[in-house]
């Protein structure tokens, strides 16, 4: 989400990317030649949005005065399912791969040139970054959430997750996890405690966090962003948005991925 915070959402099946005010009022984006987005990222700091669209196999960026271009395109990129930016700009792509275990996280370069950080993975779908550089990938067929250290060790930073997606750090350091095949939110503290956030959601598969604290879910079986309060009370802010489906072998449907 942006500094103002409005959400942006990506609407799959309708290859678009939709606006969501605070007052939960939707404003579609005019981005043309999107074919299946399937994440979204936004630069806090340039406002520029980035937009992971697997069926072209690129990453999209669009300008604050809505300029867009393709900062990415490659065949490694063979099926993008998340991005986020970190504080320097840097942005960082998840693709699922192929087939079982041949998923990556991918860093692109200034020229739009991709630099493999992980591989091996299965099926990723959801990435974070925090301000100290330290890459956090959910590792959705493996039922877990990874971490790759700017040093560039990687290591599991929590299990017995059931297919985990989207990703996002709150303003304590905390990472905020979409729990998708047991529909709730988990919270991981910095020293790797999981807690339950918040539960009742649908295929939850993305999440954002705003500087008070909210955690906003996209939840794809009743196709809403929903928000949770700072008292763990949930509610709906904006509706009528449609599930899409994944690919063959994913955890479950992605409606949208808005990051921090």
């Amino acid at each position: 989400m942006d500094a103002a915070g409005y959400v942006y959402v990506v609407d799959s099946d309708n290859s678009s990317v939709q606006k969501v005010s605070p007052t939960g009022d939707l404003a579609p984006l005019a981005i043309a030649g999107l074919s299946y987005p399937t994440g979204a990222a936004i630069d806090a700091v340039t406002g520029t949005l980035y937009v992971a669209d697997a069926g072209t196999h690129r990453i999209v960026q669009v300008s604050p005065t809505g300029e867009v271009s393709t900062l990415a395109h490659s065949r490694s990129l063979t099926y993008p399912t998340a991005v986020a930016v970190d504080a320097a700009g840097e942005v960082y792509v998840a693709d699922a791969g192929t087939e079982p275990n041949t998923g990556t996280v991918q860093k692109v370069g200034p020229h739009g040139g991709l630099t493999v950080l992980a591989k091996g993975l299965n099926k990723p779908a959801g990435l974070a970054v925090s301000r100290q550089g330290t890459v956090y990938v959910a590792d959705t067929d493996n039922n877990s959430v990874r971490q790759l250290g700017p040093d560039g060790q990687t290591s599991v930073l929590a299990t017995d997750l059931n297919r985990p997606r989207g990703l996002a750090l709150d303003a304590g350091g905390n990472l905020v996890v979409a729990n998708t095949y047991d529909n709730n939110i988990r919270r991981i503290s910095p020293s790797g405690q999981v807690s339950l956030l918040a539960e009742g959601f649908k295929y939850p598969a993305a999440v954002a966090a705003d500087a008070a604290g909210s955690v906003y879910v996209t939840d794809t079986g009743s196709g809403s962003l929903r928000k949770i309060g700072l008292d763990g009370q949930v509610s709906t802010l904006a509706g009528g948005m449609v599930p899409a489906p994944l690919p063959t072998g994913s955890a479950a449907s992605q409606l949208a991925a808005p990051k921090q």
